[in-house]
């Protein structure tokens, strides 16, 4: 899962994201922005880049939110290492 900087939904009434699909569509893609579309005002559907939907059925899903709950408690218990400290056991691995 990856972490990326929460952007702000901007509300966009359907005739202009309508109008203006391209353009929102670019701005979604490259990460740039989410939009919730309303209809009458009312919030109707959203618009978000394919990576943001992804990250949030992971989220989701049971049985990573299990796993998730597993490598938490091996933390508080020390069972961790950092990313740099796994890596170079690898090549160590690697190397020898």
């Amino acid at each position: 899962m990856s972490r990326r900087t929460e952007l702000i939904t901007t509300s966009v009434p359907a005739f202009i994201a309508r109008t203006q699909f391209g353009s929102l569509l670019k701005q979604v893609a490259e990460g740039k922005a989410k939009f919730m579309i309303t209809k009458s005002g009312k919030p109707t559907a959203v618009l978000i880049g394919a990576r943001h939907f992804d990250d949030m059925l992971e989220e989701l899903d049971p049985e990573f939110r299990r796993s998730l709950k597993i490598a938490a408690k091996e933390y508080r218990r020390g069972k961790s290492v950092t990313l740099r400290d796994y890596l170079k056991a690898r090549v160590t691995r690697r190397a020898g």
